[in-house]
């Protein structure tokens, strides 16, 4: 350390804070704002569709309806309320399961 100091110790205040604030930009991580669309879409694990592809989705999902298929509002709303129950109890009986240490018996 009383390497680096020896290199700094002369310089006034403003060239210390350049300094430091060179250091912090060198190291800190990217931000979202300084990332290009390629960047943030990198590792994404969806697949991008295309206008066309959406388009067709959507016309299948209308003739769907149409035909009398498809869930209405209650009935998805219900699905939904009921697997946040069971992953919510899952999620209790694993809580349990390690707070007994039954791992260590298996």
């Amino acid at each position: 350390m009383s390497y680096y100091w020896s290199m700094v110790k002369d310089m006034d205040d403003s060239q210390k804070l350049e300094l430091v604030t060179m250091l912090v930009n060198s190291v800190k991580p990217k931000v979202a704002d300084d990332l290009t669309t390629e960047e943030m879409l990198e590792g994404y694990p969806y697949k991008r569709y295309t206008k066309a592809e959406l388009n067709a989705m959507l016309d299948e999902a209308e003739a769907e309806i149409a035909a009398g298929g498809g869930i209405d509002d209650e009935d998805l709303r219900r699905e939904d309320e009921e697997e946040y129950e069971r992953e919510l109890a899952e999620e209790q009986k694993l809580q349990i399961f390690h707070s007994l240490d039954l791992w260590s018996l298996g």
